[in-house]
């Protein structure tokens, strides 16, 4: 084969690369990308349920919430996500005031109980999560349950409850709720009796229920889906959905929320995505897959949303208590 022949051979190899690129662009520009502060094993099975029903393509990517949230803000200028979900509002009042986030109103939204979303449009609860004390039944007798939080300080539990760092979001919070509730000075030194009596601080929420359900602690603060998990899994537990008595400071209710991103190369697929998460079908996945707590009031569930006295805290001041929350954890200890 002669030069020109190999030139002209190169050059028709190469329209055709170049064809295929095309193609494969236009393939990857009809993916919807979704940013999880969810894990995986509560995401995939939503997430697989609208490619089938749909025929949308979607990639997500899971993390924490704090850190995806970080990299939303950092990504403004050029968005890759179309959807975002948080696994508690304060952080999407925070990345809504850096403009983040654009409104969108489901038409499914109207089904849910009042305030879960958000007023303005730009977030819209999907699930919540109570914050419970969840028990080793073989290591604690059902006479010494502790029906607070507060006792925890007792010499009793020395080094027998854990937590989850404030890597969990969940956890921050939680703690940002004692200050509402209590007063800063207060949660301080409810805190520092907390980690002088040998809290266990552990990486995730996971670690906290499997490390309770092994009898490697006797309690742990996490969250009421992890009290199924742990069931699930054949652990002798049992879950205390705590400060109920009048004037107690109630049980913190988590959100999940879900928003479209600003800027979003898919939008049309992303509020389709969060139609179906708020769907009575794609809720009804979150609360038999995941056993949270539905926002729906024609799901009947395991927990029901009004079953329980609330720590009274609105996202605003989850949002602007973030910060000096986790000041106040690091003077406390590194570990959080």
């Amino acid at each position: 084969m002669g030069r020109s022949a190999l030139r002209r051979g190169a050059l028709i190899i190469a329209l055709i690369s170049g064809l295929w690129a095309d193609v494969d662009g236009a393939r990857s520009a009809e993916e919807l990308v979704v940013y999880s502060g969810r894990k995986e094993v509560a995401v995939k099975p939503i997430v697989e349920a609208f490619q089938k029903k749909t025929g949308i393509p979607v990639k997500f990517k899971t993390g924490t919430t704090t850190g995806l949230a970080h990299e939303l803000i950092q990504e403004k200028a050029r968005p890759r996500a179309d959807v975002f979900i948080a696994t508690e509002v304060g952080v999407m009042e925070i990345i809504a005031k850096n403009g983040v986030l654009d409104k969108y109103v489901s038409p499914e939204a109207k089904g849910l109980e009042p305030g879960t979303s958000d007023r303005k449009g730009l977030w819209t609860g999907i699930s919540s999560r109570a914050r419970v004390l969840l028990y080793n039944k073989n290591l604690v007798a059902e006479n010494d349950v502790p029906r607070s939080v507060f006792p925890l300080t007792d010499p009793k539990w020395k080094g027998k409850v854990a937590i989850a760092g404030t890597r969990e979001r969940t956890t921050l919070s939680w703690v940002s709720s004692l200050m509402v509730a209590k007063g800063a000075d207060f949660t301080k030194q409810y805190l520092k009796q907390l980690y002088a009596n040998g809290l266990k601080i552990l990486p995730d929420n996971a670690d906290v229920w499997q490390g309770v359900g092994r009898g490697e602690f006797a309690i742990g603060l996490t969250n009421s889906p992890n009290y199924f998990l742990a069931r699930k899994a054949g652990y002798p537990v049992g879950v205390v959905y705590p400060d109920q008595k009048d004037g107690e400071v109630g049980t913190l209710l988590n959100l999940n929320a879900i928003a479209l991103v600003k800027g979003a190369q898919h939008p049309g697929a992303a509020k389709r995505f969060i139609d179906f998460v708020l769907s009575a079908a794609g809720q009804r996945i979150l609360i038999d897959g995941a056993y949270e707590i539905p926002l729906r009031p024609d799901i009947i569930d395991l927990v029901p949303l009004t079953g329980f006295r609330q720590t009274p805290i609105t996202e605003e001041q989850l949002a602007e208590l973030a910060e000096p929350t986790l000041k106040l954890l690091a003077e406390i200890g590194p570990e959080w």
